[in-house]
């Protein structure tokens, strides 16, 4: 009986942890997971995105400095941004093109329920964030008027948020849910619409078993990705023509090379639209990225 009970949590300590390990992340879903690529390295994802005359491109370096405990995990996001609004006069000199560093984010994840199994775990997390205005509100068109708030590389406010988020990993299978809600800072009487968001991704792990911490696993993901914007106000007035749901069909592909190195990539297909008043559509949206622990 002693050796029975021995056996068995020897392999809930060894081999539960090894397949968690193998599971790596969802590339846009929150996850519980404090472990593994959670903790202690860097990550880059660039991301596309259109939305009628505007182009976007976000290349987020991505810091997770410190990780006093497996349960607990901090995040700074330094995101390098680029914006360009094509001319919708073709020659009056209205379109624009900005770059540089967006809102720097931060955020702290805490596991507050785990209960590991043979070849998996069940986890939920707290995830407190906040943003620092430290993008740039004073680009402005080539005719020298200020560009539109949604399209200056910050918010020009403080914002915080709260996330809850459930994964739980069975084998090769991997399920994770959040929904959070962020709320922004008025900036000169204006301020953003506070944003309720919500995840949930599936993945399954290829091959299905993993010996070691070591062996190369590629992870196959579908996510839904939801967010509903309130209107924006201005001078305590609502403004018309701003906020709405949207929400982005995500498939995604990882290929876990190293323990400490995985590349990733997914492409957002935007199936709902839901806008408020008139604003045009978001177009799809690709990604691609690389997850790097240093130790």
């Amino acid at each position: 009986m002693r050796t029975k009970a021995s056996l068995s949590l020897w392999l809930l300590l060894v081999v539960a942890p090894v397949a968690v390990a193998g599971q790596g992340l969802p590339v846009h879903t929150p996850s519980a997971l404090t472990m593994s690529f959670e903790q202690r390295g860097v990550r880059t994802l660039s991301m596309v995105q259109s939305r009628g005359d505007v182009t976007g491109v976000v290349f987020p370096l991505i810091v997770l400095p410190f990780a006093p405990h497996q349960r607990f995990t901090t995040t700074v996001r330094i995101p390098l941004t680029y914006k360009r609004m094509r001319d919708p006069g073709g020659a009056s000199g209205g379109g624009y093109a900005e770059g540089g560093i967006g809102d720097l984010g931060l955020s702290a994840k805490f596991a507050f329920f785990v209960r590991n199994r043979f070849a998996g775990t069940t986890r939920v997390a707290l995830i407190l964030s906040a943003s620092l205005p430290t993008g740039s509100t004073s680009a402005k068109t080539n005719d020298g008027l200020p560009a539109p708030r949604p399209f200056q590389l910050g918010t020009g406010a403080f914002s915080g948020g709260a996330t809850i988020v459930t994964t739980i990993v069975r084998n090769r299978w991997g399920l994770s849910a959040a929904v959070g809600h962020t709320r922004h800072g008025a900036d000169d009487d204006f301020r953003f619409g506070a944003v309720t968001r919500y995840d949930l991704a599936v993945s399954i792990r290829v091959p299905e078993e993993v010996a070691t911490l070591r062996t190369r696993t590629m992870q196959l993901y579908l996510e839904w990705n939801g967010s509903i914007r309130q209107r924006a106000t201005s001078g305590g007035s609502e403004l018309a023509d701003t906020g709405g749901h949207v929400g982005y069909l995500s498939p995604g592909i990882q290929w876990v090379l190293l323990p400490r190195l995985l590349i990733e990539g997914s492409l957002q297909i935007p199936l709902l639209q839901d806008h408020n008043g008139s604003q045009p559509d978001y177009g799809v949206r690709p990604a691609l990225g690389a997850r790097f622990l240093f130790f």
